[in-house]
């Protein structure tokens, strides 16, 4: 993305304090002023997609109509093969309805205890949304492997259990330099730079139709 993509501001369509700390990080360079949801005081729209880019979509879009701001907003998730796809859309109320992401790891151990397939992948669609209502979505995905234990300094959602293709450390087991280069979500946003990148006139000219670019691990 060159200065001339260098965006007023941007909204990050977010109430969670984790999720906005890490997309103003990878928006600060792109974007004047960054604000959120949560600091606008925005209503979290219900999340009722039948996929990640849906429910990433209906946050971007209902940030940036109400602000009239370009908004940013993603969606993402764990699905296990050996769950039928669990938790996956549902994976922020599996970790709630649990008591928390440690008590809901323990209850996926539990239920892959004996059971020797745990392939597995990370899902994050990242949404990129005008006050049109136009929208880009981006979807990265990393393979991997559940383990058979919890490992890792970095309790961040079910990195704890989740070990990349390639890699036999779980994601808690990287630093967070190296675990910012190896989530989906970095993955989704790469995708995002390259494709903002090659539409110099975006803002000016949007498409007229959602459009899903994939990026996988």
């Amino acid at each position: 993305m060159g200065n001339q993509l260098l965006y007023e501001h941007i909204v990050i369509a977010s109430h969670n304090t984790g999720k906005i700390s890490e997309l103003s990080d990878l928006f600060k360079p792109y974007s004047k002023t960054i604000t959120s949801s949560k600091t606008r005081g925005l209503i979290e729209p219900a999340e009722c997609g039948k996929s990640f880019c849906e429910n990433a979509e209906v946050k971007a879009v209902t940030a940036a109509k109400a602000t009239g701001c370009l908004a940013i907003a993603d969606d993402s998730g764990l699905c296990i093969d050996a769950l039928n796809g669990l938790p996956g859309l549902y994976t922020a109320r599996w970790a709630k309805q649990s008591g928390g992401y440690a008590q809901a790891i323990d209850h996926i151990l539990t239920r892959l205890e004996s059971d020797s397939s745990r392939k597995a992948k990370m899902v994050c669609a990242l949404s990129f949304a005008l006050p049109s209502g136009v929208v880009y979505s981006f979807l990265g995905e990393v393979y991997g492997t559940i383990s058979w234990r919890a490992k890792g300094k970095n309790l961040i959602g079910f990195e704890p259990i989740f070990i990349p293709n390639g890699s036999t450390k779980t994601l808690a087991e990287y630093s967070l330099v190296q675990r910012s280069m190896l989530i989906p979500r970095a993955k989704a946003f790469h995708q995002l730079l390259k494709h903002l990148g090659e539409r110099e006139h975006f803002v000016q000219t949007p498409m007229q139709t959602p459009e899903v670019v994939y990026a996988m691990l």
